[in-house]
């Protein structure tokens, strides 16, 4: 039966069997995230029943709001972001990630608005050549900066991260100095390829990310006591600001302008 797979089906029963939904089931708005802890909160706060295949999802028809919770790693945020490309009624995606500060100016806890990300994985060169930049949907994120403007009376950072698919990269100089010298404000393993595959799929995108650790800092690698304090702390803020952010998309983008024109 495979052989007479079409893309656009091929994609959503992709979507359907790994998040354990039915592809009607999809709203309008998708927050990605990367822990189920977040799933966990979306449900708590909506009402919204959790459904589990391979990923984990809530969807809030209320709220017109859907989460996936796709898990860690390049090829898994290109999955997303290729499946979620075919549905036919997404006005916005929203990327609600972790990411290693780098910039020394940064903090625990602050929450960066990505401008762009280098691209050092190996999944969006099939979908962009490689000498293309990653970038934002911009007035995604700039909705995303007022929002925090407004709630948090706090300017948010934003900069250039960097996306790499090596996880274990805190102990390795060469690569250190290597990422030192792009210049960025933290680093991560997703955003890249969300960006990448959003623009060359037509797919309206941003991201609000949560510094979870300062990698190059004195003991500022992520721990297991480390990482439940930050969930514990500042995940819940997150999603909510990433809520307060769909909830100012919808109402200030119409429908027919929440899809990117693009070149492609």
């Amino acid at each position: 039966m495979g052989k007479y797979l079409q893309p656009d089906t091929y994609a959503r029963n992709t979507l359907e069997r790994y998040t354990g939904s039915d592809v009607s089931e999809f709203r309008s708005h998708i927050l990605l995230v990367n822990f189920h802890r977040y799933i966990e909160h979306f449900s708590q706060l909506t009402g919204a029943a959790i459904r589990s295949g391979y990923w984990t999802a809530c969807h809030d028809a209320e709220r017109d709001i859907s989460i996936i919770n796709f898990g860690v790693g390049s090829p898994a945020a290109g999955i997303i972001a290729h499946c979620i490309s075919f549905l036919d009624e997404i006005n916005s995606v929203l990327m609600l990630g972790m990411c290693g500060g780098i910039d020394i100016e940064l903090e625990i806890g602050e929450l960066l608005i990505p401008t762009a990300s280098v691209r050092d994985e190996g999944t969006s060169k099939h979908y962009l050549p490689q000498n293309v930049p990653a970038q934002p949907t911009f007035w995604i994120n700039r909705i995303c900066e007022e929002v925090i403007r407004r709630e948090l009376r706090t300017i948010p950072r934003k900069g250039i991260m960097l996306t790499t698919d090596y996880r274990m990269w805190e102990f390795d100089k060469e690569f250190i100095e290597y990422i030192l010298k792009q210049r960025i404000i933290a680093i991560d393993m997703e955003i890249d390829n969300l960006f990448s595959i959003a623009y060359a799929l037509n797919l309206p995108i941003g991201a609000l990310m949560l510094i979870s650790d300062l990698p190059l800092k004195k003991g500022g690698i992520k721990s297991k006591e480390s990482a439940k304090e930050i969930f514990q702390k500042y995940t819940e803020r997150h999603l909510d600001m990433g809520i307060k952010a769909i909830e100012e998309i919808k109402l200030r983008t119409p429908v027919s302008e929440s899809r990117i024109r693009s070149e492609w």
